[in-house]
């Protein structure tokens, strides 16, 4: 008789999982410490709210990973994202439909990414090169902004009836669900697929993981590049939508620490800072961990430069423990 030997986790493996899953712990004991710092955390509304307030900083994670996982990285996202927010409510205002301001904002981002991707493929530039890069276009973007808004003057728009069911794209829900959520995860899902289940998504994370190995596998890693830069733009110009749908106002400053939000909602989550391993399982678990983060903060009263504090330090902790995984 065959005895099937039950193998015992030893502490080493035990470590190797805590190592591994570090961000799920996180968002863990982020819920566990909600639960106790207030009663109202588990209502409904608190957290489709928590929901709610994240899916821009999610759309700009999604953008951030885009770039990431080709050993890039994107500093202009949040500028972008202003941009084609302040375009998209001033084509809105000025032609009174929703539907031009939407296909501008979309257009935006998407010509904003291409000439990120294009810049990045003149220079051959990694993440080093792609932050300075990013960081150029993203100033000339919000410069942009301010120019086409007037300084510092906040772009308004009064929403007629016709045009509610562009306000409910920010601000409506679906049985309960936030509508904006629901674009948010529908975008994940169908880049998850690309990403793990195509083949343009293993070039990705080969060029990611070893821009020489996969130009000598024959990829044609500039190209690939310039796609997931490209996309990137695009969620910047969804993002734009969701903001300017849920505030019906948008200003050259809409953007500001969109960049920082992004970043941190995606290295927290797991997504690799220098490329080739991720995708956006990762950004959803970063993404609800920052929100979480944010909510037991105001659920404690605290005043929104300590928020920013611990969201550095969460940062910080997250870049180490990416470190500690490659070796």
């Amino acid at each position: 008789m065959n005895q099937t030997a039950i193998k015992r986790p030893d502490a080493r493996s035990v470590g190797d999982w805590v190592r591994n899953n570090t961000n799920l712990l996180l968002m863990f004991v982020l819920i566990i410490v909600g639960a106790l710092t207030s009663q109202n955390f588990f209502s409904t509304d608190n957290l489709f709210n928590v929901l709610r307030r994240s899916t821009v900083n999610g759309m700009l994670a999604v953008a951030c990973t885009m770039t990431l996982l080709v050993g890039g990285f994107d500093l202009s996202i949040g500028h972008n994202m202003a941009l084609c927010a302040v375009l998209c409510i001033s084509m809105e205002k000025s032609t009174g439909n929703a539907v031009i301001g939407i296909l501008v904002a979309l257009c935006a981002g998407l010509a904003m990414g291409l000439v990120n991707g294009l810049l990045m493929k003149l220079t051959r530039g990694g993440s080093g090169e792609g932050f300075m890069i990013t960081l150029a276009t993203g100033m000339m973007a919000q410069a942009l902004a301010k120019w086409y808004c007037g300084g510092s003057e906040i772009i308004r728009i009064d929403v007629p009836r016709e045009l509610d069911w562009f306000k409910s794209i920010g601000q409506g829900d679906v049985l309960g669900f936030p509508i904006c959520a629901l674009i948010w995860i529908c975008v994940m899902v169908i880049l998850q697929i690309v990403i793990k289940k195509t083949t343009f998504g293993r070039k990705m994370l080969l060029t990611g993981a070893n821009k020489k190995s996969a130009f000598l596998s024959g990829v044609d890693v500039n190209s690939v590049k310039v796609i997931a830069y490209v996309v990137a733009g695009f969620c910047c110009g969804i993002a734009a939508i969701i903001y300017a749908a849920r505030f019906t106002s948008a200003s050259d400053g809409a953007g500001v620490g969109g960049d920082f939000n992004g970043a941190v909602c995606s290295i927290i989550g797991g997504n690799a800072l220098y490329g080739g391993h991720g995708g956006m399982v990762q950004v959803f678990i970063g993404t609800i961990t920052f929100g979480l983060i944010s909510n037991i903060l105001q659920l404690l009263g605290l005043s929104t430069a300590v928020q920013y504090i611990v969201q550095g330090l969460i940062l910080l902790l997250a870049i180490n423990l990416d470190n500690l995984k490659k070796r």
